[in-house]
């Protein structure tokens, strides 16, 4: 077998993907040691969610120096730069997540190279630099307050 399906983790389409890829490695929930693990023998990380809202799956994958191929979503757009950490393929667009998924099977340099930018990438968001952000935005909001400014509202319903 050229290529393994490992699926990682517990769902509501499980029984959908376990009929569909009978081949593939499910593994359930993973964590800690186990997770770590799992993350270490893959090439690259699909993530078609578009309901993960930060992207810690793929934000623990590019740490790992995988290329992700994921939903154009959430989570996914804010972390994943199209064509250089992995590949943002629309949501529900099947034969764009299977060409994407294929270069970079076919394409080991390419794939390589996507993974080392993720890792780069990822480097970015560790606890000191996500928390420095959230601290910066709240004292933003502050001084516009203070100056009798509205903030700009959020996309966000």
């Amino acid at each position: 077998m050229r290529h393994q399906v490992l699926i990682v983790g517990e769902g509501p389409a499980r029984e959908w993907f376990q009929n569909r890829l009978p081949g593939a490695v499910f593994t359930g929930f993973q964590g800690g040691p186990d997770l770590g693990r799992a993350v270490a023998s893959m090439d690259m990380l699909f993530n078609p969610s578009v309901t993960e809202t930060f992207g810690n799956v793929t934000l623990e994958a590019m740490a790992c120096g995988l290329p992700t191929v994921a939903a154009r979503a959430t989570g996914s757009e804010s972390l994943v730069t199209e064509g250089v950490t992995g590949r943002l393929i629309r949501p529900g667009a099947i034969g764009d997540f299977a060409d994407a998924l294929q270069s970079y099977c076919d394409d080991s340099a390419a794939r390589t190279r996507a993974g080392e930018a993720a890792r780069i990438r990822a480097e970015r968001n560790g606890w000191d630099q996500v928390n420095q952000a959230l601290v910066d935005t709240y004292l933003r909001v502050i001084r516009q307050r203070a100056q009798g400014m509205v903030p700009r509202s959020s996309p966000v319903p």
